[in-house]
């Protein structure tokens, strides 16, 4: 399937075939779709207008009259709204409103709900009751010393010290058993937070959004602002962005340390100074407004159900800061919301 996804609504075809088709070449019915039968010689062939390779458009070219008369025009309709998703012919249409299905690599923002034997729960969704965790071994942590060591049954018993219940942490998906998919019931997850960007969130601020806003990108961490520019609605101050493909968003002040070891991979034990340096020290005023309104940047665009990505958390806070000159507080007010999400639906 391609990276990029499109939206149908019920009642949208998505994919016409003739009976010819239908049995050898055709398209797959799959979840969210239905099926139309219409003569072929009394219709015209229904397009959806959309040149994408995932919407299958083919159009009957027969000569002969009579066999136009006596063949027919199958139509593959949505039944929901979602996304469309094609297997070779098989057509599929998840819905908007899914549970996070987790893949391999996935950078999520979890919460601790509980500590189990060698191993932390975490909570994949923005409720503990959703029903969607996973499990974050003691072995898949780096330890407060930074060291890498054999884990000992005294780090199992001073779990609590490095992540207790109610932390936010990030990490990557590691694991997906048998089942784990969509609601992630009767399967087992697993994560890792041994990456320079993964382990405990502290000194910033979280949103949780819907999953499918989220798309899978090449890379999820990322920062936006430029110090040497002030009208761009960041105030000369870098943001650092976590987008969780499990509907998980960190926002925080960049870790300026962490960028000026360049490609070089830093030790662990310095990483660790690094992020309690920043944990440490509070956010100034400036700081601190400018983290408030990318935060409500991405509630704005969660509350239109825009795509959240980079480019329009940025054209959101220019357009509130610069453009409109929207005081931070009043950013998530009915009109407001309208005016300053304008600009991603603009082409």
């Amino acid at each position: 399937m391609s990276s990029q996804q499109h939206i149908v609504i019920p009642g949208q075809v998505i994919a016409t075939s003739n009976d010819s088709d239908h049995d050898g070449g055709g398209f797959l019915r799959g979840h969210g779709t239905y099926i139309e039968t219409t003569d072929a010689f009394a219709s015209s062939s229904r397009s959806t207008g959309n040149d994408n390779d995932n919407l299958i458009t083919e159009t009957e070219n027969d000569a002969d009259t009579n066999e136009h008369h006596n063949s027919q025009n199958y139509s593959l309709i949505a039944s929901i709204s979602g996304t469309i998703e094609r297997t070779n012919k098989l057509l599929t249409i998840q819905p908007l409103n899914r549970p996070y299905a987790p893949q391999m690599g996935d950078p999520i923002i979890g919460r601790i709900i509980s500590i189990t034997n060698q191993a932390w729960k975490v909570s994949t969704m923005s409720s503990p009751n959703c029903g969607v965790s996973a499990n974050l071994p003691l072995t898949g942590i780096f330890l407060k010393d930074g060291m890498q060591r054999i884990r000992t049954s005294a780090d199992a018993l001073r779990m609590r010290a490095v992540l207790k219940e109610g932390d936010l942490v990030s990490a990557e998906v590691r694991g997906v058993g048998r089942g784990g998919g969509a609601g992630g019931s009767g399967g087992r997850i697993t994560l890792h937070a041994r990456s320079v960007r993964c382990g405990k969130l502290e000194n910033g601020c979280v949103v949780f959004v819907p999953c499918w806003l989220i798309g899978r990108r090449k890379k999820h961490f990322v920062v936006l602002g430029d110090s040497t520019r002030t009208k761009d609605g960041f105030e000369g101050v870098r943001i650092e962005v976590l987008l969780g493909c499990n509907g998980g968003i960190w926002i925080q002040k960049a870790l300026v340390e962490l960028e000026n070891l360049g490609t070089e991979t830093p030790l662990p034990e310095v990483v660790q100074s690094i992020r309690s340096n920043h944990a440490e020290t509070p956010l100034l005023l400036d700081e601190r407004r400018v983290v408030a309104r990318v935060r409500n940047a991405v509630e704005a665009l969660k509350l239109v159900q825009c795509q959240i990505s980079p480019e329009n958390i940025e054209k959101v806070v220019k357009v509130s800061a610069i453009d409109l000159a929207i005081d931070v507080k009043d950013m998530l007010k009915p009109d407001a919301v309208v005016r300053i999400t304008q600009c991603t639906r603009n082409r």
